[in-house]
């Protein structure tokens, strides 16, 4: 069975910034940020013998003929997009058009908009599923599992059933970080992805939590994805970038959690970075009252050289 897990190209006033974003916005100039967890779930889908095809054809800036190209090539089974507010409905066309390309082709919504409003899109597109919550990669698994070998569905997931729309109840965010597979590069393209404030080439991002323990901003549309916090352990980032030092050479990492971790975690890591000699530039995003007299010279010392501080106004 073949999946893609897609961006397909988007119509607007600029460059959509639609994967690993809190907030939609259209870029003139434009960054692409690494979409974490669609990457996340590329890798546990190939690691558990599916074929997977990664396909942004917002950061490979794909015309729409482009596009089609792709898809008349792959003939994937599955495609998989994440969506937001302001291009849901062109998500729903798009959806019509890959449909008349590949008519036994099976199309999956994910993302905060459709877990606020799943049964929208189901009335009105032609989506056979939808994932709700932020854990795209367990759900995933799970529903192609149950396509293929009839695996009891999770909670949180949208289908059709004989003409009637049917789900499967609230998602629940109970899964293990710790067990999901670090997040094969190769196979997710990461050298489409980075930010103007990287400094120190070749950089690449990570995520350790999902995504911030305080939850409560109406500004951000991922507290909708993650209402409780989770996070995996300080030894497995350090693990992780490792690797990446190690396979890559990376000297610079943007981890993109919607607040890095804190207190007796966060000691562990900067002293881990430290005891493995790890020789890179770490940034994170993070809050005032998490920074003291106390952890900032040991963040400087592991390596911190910027942090991206959230202002929480509403």
């Amino acid at each position: 069975m073949k999946i893609m897990i897609s961006y397909p190209p988007l119509i607007g006033d600029g460059t959509p910034t639609l994967g690993q974003n809190r907030q939609f916005q259209w870029f003139h100039n434009p960054s692409f940020i690494y979409p974490m967890v669609p990457a996340s779930a590329a890798t546990l889908l190939k690691v558990n013998g599916y074929d997977v095809v990664w396909n942004d054809s917002i950061a490979e800036m794909h015309t729409q003929k482009q596009y089609e190209d792709i898809l008349i090539r792959e003939k994937p089974d599955i495609i998989a997009m994440e969506t937001k507010t302001p291009v849901i409905k062109q998500h729903w066309s798009i959806i019509e058009r890959i449909k008349q390309i590949l008519p036994e082709v099976k199309v999956i919504l994910m993302g905060d908009h459709v877990t606020a409003m799943p049964e929208e899109s189901m009335l009105n597109s032609k989506v056979d599923y939808i994932i709700t919550g932020g854990d795209y990669d367990f759900l995933l698994l799970n529903l192609l599992n149950h396509i293929r070998k009839s695996e009891a569905l999770e909670p949180g997931i949208w289908y059709r059933e004989n003409g009637n729309i049917k789900n499967t109840g609230k998602f629940q965010l109970n899964h293990d970080l710790n067990k999901l597979p670090f997040i094969d590069r190769e196979l997710t393209k990461w050298k489409l992805y980075g930010e103007k404030f990287f400094k120190y080439a070749p950089y690449t991002y990570t995520m350790v939590g999902r995504d911030c323990p305080w939850a409560k901003c109406t500004f951000c549309s991922w507290t909708t994805l993650y209402p409780n916090f989770r996070t995996r352990t300080p030894e497995s980032l350090l693990d992780e970038i490792g690797l990446l030092i190690k396979n890559y050479k990376i000297r610079e990492i943007f981890d993109d959690t919607g607040t890095f971790p804190r207190g007796e975690w966060l000691k562990k890591f900067c002293q881990g970075v430290i005891d493995r000699n790890y020789k890179l530039s770490l940034m994170a995003n993070f809050r005032f009252d998490y920074i003291n007299e106390s952890i900032a010279p040991l963040m400087k010392k592991a390596g911190f050289r910027l942090l991206k501080f959230g202002l929480e106004s509403a």
